[in-house]
């Protein structure tokens, strides 16, 4: 092992701890292993930076713009008429499965799930089911329906663009479709007749809070000649206080959320706190101007407009500390708690590092949805109605996007062509604005995909692929080449669950070129294996975008994906395995 390949594989084990620990967001994490490389002289600044000017990037940013299109032509309507009360759950739940599952074939995956789960949510908590019983379902059926065509999931476009940087045979539909519908059709039938019953039954997040609300609020009143009466919040030094945070005042009829510095106290004022309840009430104790109230208004005062939102993996806030991130300003609400691995958070909620799939439990001022961005934050409480009247072309453009989709993925037009041609319809016939392009754009994602392609040149440039495959054939390849073909799907399978899908294949992808170069087999197969591998990650929330956004809604903890997973991911393999061997006769 020369010095090169001692540097690659250091960076990537450093990559990989720093991914599943999450030090840092994962966007750094790869940008610090790229500048590592491009320091050591393993990459040089053309190798570091040739996925900036990769096709299949931009085709991923093409697609997620048009999802979002095709999203806001058709809205939740659909979804509503297809989806009725009268549904068991096994039901509900195959139905569901199958259409995100279809969707999932000719879209963005992410969107999809980040759209569904307020309707999933929704549906559950009208017929009295527990959301935890459908949300894994989702993210599942979208993973396996992504598996369908090239473009179902950005781990398949992510192999495309090293096969032809590399001049490696190119994949086509048919080596996606037909093994696709296997897994897709095996992973309902999973669920209808075995995963729905080892799925917990979560209470949701919201209804857990409201039966336990003084755990999580105390409510207090500024009393006729307080000291506070005309005070600002931030004059009476209720807006940094340790351990607590005003969330909202209520004033008469009015309600005052989130509470600007400014605001000026008066007379019966009713203020929230949350947080370290013990820290309020020392605060009343030093008869500093508040005061419990006799009577707890707390249950005759109505609904406090609680909500519940998902850090996704690349957002901007992961990293950051909440009382530094000026949350409050930014979404126009207040955080009361966060829930992390199906558990809540205990502490200062201001002093709370954010994480990847953390779940917020939010007290909301009246419009919260407009400030939140599609990229850094996904509320998943409400379900969108789409109330807005369109031309009646609109919908004919929404079919013809899918139709020209269609042809991309089937070669008869390139695909990128075809990702082109329907972003200018959709820009033309106002569906996508240029605000609303850039706030669907994500430089985190970009940055990841950039720098996982340049690990990947790093493997080969430096030989470690070289060196993992020749490991690989010394202890398998006597046994047959299902054996080593089954050792990379597993190494995939394990290397995905502890990092992400586009690094998963990013690093695979030199090994799988290698092995077939030394055995002398055609290279699809071994291509195939670590597509379907690295999109198969059935037993972490951490390995897939999709697992960790039902990861908090869903109130699920790690045991919980591992306990449905494990068994799928079996099944997963097997059928991939043996349907490669058979199909590619490798055997």
């Amino acid at each position: 092992m020369d010095f090169h390949q001692l540097i690659v594989f250091v960076v990537i084990a450093l990559l990989v701890i720093s991914l599943y620990k999450e030090w840092v967001n994962p966007a750094l994490s790869f940008f610090g292993a790229v500048v590592a490389l491009l320091l050591s002289g393993v990459l040089d600044p053309g190798e570091a930076l040739m996925g900036l000017a990769n096709q299949q990037v931009a085709t991923i940013f093409l697609l997620m713009l048009i999802t979002a299109g095709i999203r806001s032509i058709f809205g939740g309507g659909f979804f509503l008429k297809l989806f009725k009360d009268n549904l068991s759950p096994r039901a509900f739940m195959l139905r569901m499965m199958a259409f995100v599952s279809t969707l999932s074939a000719f879209l963005n995956n992410t969107p999809i799930v980040a759209f569904m789960v307020p309707y999933v949510k929704d549906w559950a908590d009208r017929n009295n089911h527990s959301g935890s019983k459908f949300l894994i379902p989702l993210s599942f059926a979208t993973i396996t329906g992504g598996m369908i065509t090239v473009i179902g999931t950005s781990t398949n476009l992510i192999l495309l663009g090293l096969i032809n940087e590399y001049g490696q045979q190119g994949l086509v539909y048919s080596d996606f479709v037909y093994l696709g519908i296997l897994v897709t059709l095996f992973t309902w039938a999973y669920f209808y007749f075995v995963g729905y019953k080892l799925l917990p039954s979560n209470p949701p997040g919201i209804e857990s809070i409201k039966g336990h609300i003084k755990e999580y609020i105390v409510e207090t009143v500024v009393f006729g000649g307080s000291p506070l009466v005309g005070k600002s919040v931030a004059d009476a030094g209720l807006r940094n206080l340790k351990d607590l945070f005003l969330v909202e005042v209520i004033r008469g009829d009015r309600v005052i959320s989130p509470v600007a510095p400014g605001e000026v106290l008066e007379a019966n004022d009713y203020l929230y706190f949350s947080g370290n309840t013990q820290s309020i009430y020392k605060l009343i104790n030093e008869d500093n101007g508040l005061k419990i109230p006799k009577e707890d208004r707390m249950e005759s005062r109505g609904q406090f407009n609680f909500t519940e939102a998902v850090v996704p993996a690349n957002s901007d806030l992961i990293g950051m500390r909440i009382k530094d991130s000026d949350f409050r300003n930014r979404y126009n609400a207040s955080i009361v708690a966060l829930h992390r691995n199906g558990k809540r958070v205990p502490g200062k909620v201001g002093g709370m590092v954010l994480s990847g799939g953390d779940f917020l439990l939010l007290l909301a001022g009246e419009n919260p949805r407009a400030a939140f961005g599609e990229r850094n934050l996904f509320l998943i409480s409400k379900s969108l109605k789409v109330f807005e009247k369109r031309p009646w072309w609109i919908g004919t453009l929404g079919v013809l996007s899918f139709a020209t989709l269609v042809l991309g993925i089937t070669g008869v037009v390139p695909l990128f062509t075809a990702c082109l041609l329907i972003l200018l319809a959709l820009v033309v016939g106002k569906v996508l604005n240029l605000v609303e392009i850039r706030r669907h754009l994500d430089l985190n994602l970009l940055l990841v995909l950039v720098c996982s392609l340049a690990i990947g040149v790093a493997l080969v440039k430096s030989g470690a692929g070289d060196s993992i495959a020749h490991f690989i054939l010394s202890h398998v390849q006597s046994l047959g080449t299902v054996p080593v073909l089954a050792t990379l799907f597993l190494a995939t399978t394990l290397l995905t669950a502890l990092i992400t899908n586009a690094a998963a294949v990013s690093i695979m992808f030199p090994v799988a070129m290698s092995l077939a170069q030394i055995t002398g087999i055609p290279s699809t197969p071994f291509f195939i294996a670590i597509a379907f591998a690295a999109s198969g990650d059935f037993i972490t929330p951490i390995g897939y975008q999709t697992n960790l956004m039902v990861y908090g809604p869903g109130g699920y903890s790690f045991k919980d994906f591992f306990k449905v997973g494990l068994p799928l991911t079996v099944v997963y393999m097997v059928t991939c395995i043996g349907f490669i061997a058979w199909y590619y006769q490798l055997t």
